[in-house]
């Protein structure tokens, strides 16, 4: 059945779309291009990323910096972001409220998609220094605690490909880059219930985790506290207790939504 799948779904692509989609994805986080680098990124000549980039900007997916030179994504993204998953958002912004209250550490909600986390639900510490995200944002699952909190929980065979197909990049000296050895990670996160991530992104960050099931018993998303690696590791055990109950409590709510 998989071989007839794939070719309707090629017949029925249309290129100029899957081009443009690739130009929204050739940037990572809130960073600035040039249309030199973006063509490069996608592998277009300069004159079709242009006519592209130029479509994009005009209905405000991308935008140009003040001088007209460098390319970053555009405002109308962070509106389409915060369609996405909403019942889920607002079935959990209530509880990601009460830690963030308790903490002022930062709060975010993430969920899965492919090797990556992305970021639906965030509550920033006020704090001077803390951690950040922004909402659409991804983070690799391997370093962060919401990606570890997520696919410890996946079925065998999902947590196979998963493992099998990240790109194991190494961003901190911390950074597990290894599938046997966060295979090994995780068997930990299911035994304690919750994942936390030292210094493994952010040299400076530690993050603790938890997953929210559906009704399945399938984990489709995960909350995490995160701030500096002094603070919150000073606070793990509260947090980490505040945080299962929150979970559960989401997750227990998720069955009947």
């Amino acid at each position: 059945m998989s071989a007839p799948l794939a070719k309707v779904s090629t017949r029925y692509a249309i290129d100029v779309v899957s081009k443009a989609l690739e130009v929204l994805e050739a940037f990572r986080s809130s960073e600035e291009l040039s249309l030199a680098e973006i063509s490069v990124r996608v592998g277009l000549n300069k004159s079709r990323v242009f006519r592209l980039l130029h479509t994009l900007v005009e209905h405000g997916y991308v935008e140009k910096n003040w001088d007209g030179t460098r390319y970053q994504l555009g405002l109308k993204l962070l509106e389409r972001a915060a369609c996405v998953r909403m019942d889920l958002r607002q079935l959990a912004l209530p509880y990601m409220r009460t830690i963030h209250e308790q903490f002022n550490e930062t709060v975010n909600l993430g969920i899965l998609e492919g090797q990556q986390i992305v970021y639906i639900g965030t509550l920033e510490s006020s704090r001077p220094i803390r951690m950040a995200e922004v909402i659409g944002n991804r983070s690799p699952v391997h370093s962060t605690a919401l990606g570890k909190a997520i696919v410890a929980y996946l079925p065998d065979a999902d947590l196979k490909a998963v493992l099998s197909s990240i790109a194991y990049t190494k961003l901190t000296e911390r950074t597990i880059t290894d599938a046997e050895k966060l295979s090994k990670e995780l068997q930990k996160v299911r035994r304690r219930n919750y994942a936390f991530d030292d210094r493994e992104n952010d040299p400076e960050g530690f993050c603790i985790a938890a997953p929210i099931f559906d009704r399945r018993i399938v984990p489709v998303a995960a909350i995490s506290v995160s701030g500096p690696a002094d603070r919150v590791q000073g606070n793990s055990k509260e947090i980490v207790e505040l945080l299962l109950s929150l979970c559960r409590q989401v997750s227990d709510k998720l069955r009947f939504v």
